[in-house]
C-alpha cells in the first residue's frame, strides 16, 4: 500500500523473497540462523544490503525435514507414471485443496469398489472425514494421488495412503483406483512408489487388511511380496515385513531372510 507521498512497494517481489527464505528454513538444515537487515523494499524491487548466516553441521543420518515441528508439503516426491496402455499420469503427495477430487473420486466408485476399499457400504464422506484424509502430517503418513486432466480439469484415478502405527515402525496402508482406470497397471504402480516413499522414511513394516473376496488386490500384495495371515470375518491381513533385498520401482529395499 501507498505510504503517505511514497509509491507502493512490489509486492510480488517481496513476496518471492519471503518464499526463498522460507524455502531455505525447509531445505537447509544446516542453517540455525538467518538475519537479512537492511532489507529495502520500493516500487523497483528488494534489495539485500547486508546479511549474516549461522551453519551448524547436521548428521548425515539426518531425516529430510526432521529439523521442522511441521513437515511442508514434500515436492521432491512428485513423479510421472507411464503405464503400459500409453497413458502419463501424475503422482504426488495430497494437498489440502485436492478436497473435491477426493469428493468426485469417491462419488465415481461403483458400489462392490466402494465396498471392497471401505468394507462396507459407504456412500459419502463427512466434512470431517474430507479434512482427515487431505489434510495430513507428512511426517507421520503419505498419501499419493494419481492425476490425470480430463479436458481443462484435473481428475483423480486413484489414491494411496499409508499411516505409521503407534510404535513408529510399522504403518497401515489403504488404496483405491477409480474403476474406469482399473486393470491399466495403475494400482501396482502406485503401491510400488508407496512403498518406496515408507522405506526412504525408515518404516519397517506394512500391514493392510483386504477382503478376503478382493482377488485383485490379494493377487498385487502377493507380487509385491507382502505375507498373507488369515483375520477373521471374511478379512484378510497382509505384511511386508522389513525391507532388506527387496526390490520395488528401480529402488532397493530390504527385507530380512526368512520373513
Amino acid at each position: 500500500e501507498r505510504f503517505r507521498q511514497l509509491p507502493a512497494i512490489d509486492r510480488t517481489a517481496l513476496d518471492h523473497v519471503l518464499l526463498r527464505v522460507s524455502e531455505m528454513a525447509c531445505e537447509l538444515p544446516e542453517v540455525v540462523e538467518m538475519d537479512i537487515n537492511p532489507l529495502v523494499a520500493d516500487e523497483a524491487g528488494v534489495l539485500a544490503l547486508d546479511a549474516r548466516v549461522v551453519v551448524r553441521r547436521v548428521p548425515t543420518t539426518a531425516r529430510r525435514y526432521s529439523h521442522l515441528a511441521i513437515h511442508p508439503y514434500p515436492a521432491h516426491l512428485e513423479t510421472t507414471l507411464e503405464l503400459p496402455g500409453g497413458e502419463s499420469l501424475l503422482l504426488r503427495p495430497i494437498r489440502p485443496e485436492d478436497a473435491t477430487l477426493e469428493v468426485e473420486l469417491l462419488e465415481s466408485l461403483s458400489a462392490r469398489t466402494r465396498r471392497l476399499r471401505f468394507q462396507g457400504g459407504v456412500r459419502s464422506i463427512s466434512p470431517a472425514q474430507l479434512a482427515r484424509f487431505t489434510q495430513i502430517d507428512y511426517d507421520r503418513e503419505m498419501a499419493l494421488v494419481a492425476i490425470y486432466r480430463e479436458g481443462t480439469r484435473e481428475r483423480e484415478a486413484g489414491v494411496c495412503r499409508y499411516v505409521c502405527l503407534p510404535d513408529g515402525q510399522a504403518c497401515e496402508f489403504a488404496i483405491v483406483v477409480a474403476d474406469a482406470w482399473q486393470g491399466r497397471g495403475l494400482g501396482r504402480r502406485m503401491m510400488e512408489r508407496l512403498v518406496a516413499v515408507a522405506r526412504e522414511r525408515g518404516i519397517e513394516r506394512m500391514v493392510g487388511y483386504v477382503l478376503a473376496e478382493n482377488d485383485g488386490m490379494r493377487e498385487l500384495a502377493k507380487r509385491l511380496g507382502f505375507v498373507e495371515r488369515e483375520v477373521e470375518d471374511g478379512e484378510v491381513e497382509v505384511v511386508l515385513f522389513s525391507f532388506r533385498s527387496y526390490t520395488v520401482a528401480g529402488v532397493e529395499i530390504s527385507r530380512t531372510p526368512g520373513a
